[in-house]
């Protein structure tokens, strides 16, 4: 009588190790690969508030959720205020970045919730816009006043930053719409084979 080797059994609860273990590899290179993104888009700009971080802060949260959207895209920001070669901004200055360009990756991981990314394209681009305005008018509004508080003279902050907050904006509208509109479409099908080899049963 030929006897089975035993079988060793599976964590209760969970994916196997080996499966968890490429999951989490997969995301930790997901990750990297949109700071790396943003980081290049961000040191590739010329022009004052020309840049892809909020984009790609979006685009973390649509792919890797709200908690590892938004850490993702902080982390982000944090990198590209420390290593400026114009030097890091003034820690309230800091703080307000990293915040305001977390908030963008909340808000993908918002929209990815709501299947925006699966929306018919008019509508799926249109709605991008209104999170682009949204988004960048936030980011704008709380590094404008930080700034104003770190220096002083909050009034003349938030006057003078008008000009270049509209510029800002519009940029990333365009930006949104015309790359995240496919981005995302792409975005949350990979997003969601990352949360569903997650939770895979035993």
């Amino acid at each position: 009588m030929r006897v089975s080797p035993a079988r060793s059994p599976r964590p209760p609860g969970g994916v196997p190790p080996i499966t968890a273990q490429s999951n989490r590899s997969r995301r930790l290179a997901y990750a990297a690969l949109l700071v790396a993104l943003g980081l290049t888009g961000a040191y590739a700009e010329s022009i004052p508030n020309f840049e892809s971080l909020t984009l790609m802060a979006f685009c973390a949260g649509v792919l890797l959720g709200l908690r590892d959207g938004a850490l993702v895209a902080g982390m982000t920001m944090l990198l590209f205020t420390l290593l400026n070669p114009y030097g890091p901004a003034p820690p309230l200055v800091m703080l307000a970045q990293v915040l305001g360009n977390g908030l963008s990756g909340v808000g993908g991981a918002l929209f990815a919730r709501l299947s925006g990314p699966r929306w018919p394209v008019p509508v799926r681009a249109a709605a991008l816009i209104v999170a682009a305005i949204i988004l960048t008018a936030l980011y704008d509004l709380m590094t404008n006043v930080a700034t104003g508080l770190v220096f002083g003279q909050m009034r003349t902050w938030l006057v003078a930053g008008i000009p270049f907050s509209l510029w800002h904006i519009a940029f990333n509208a365009v930006l949104f719409a015309v790359l995240g509109t496919p981005l995302t479409a792409v975005l949350v099908r990979y997003g969601e084979r990352l949360s569903a080899s997650s939770s895979s049963p035993a």
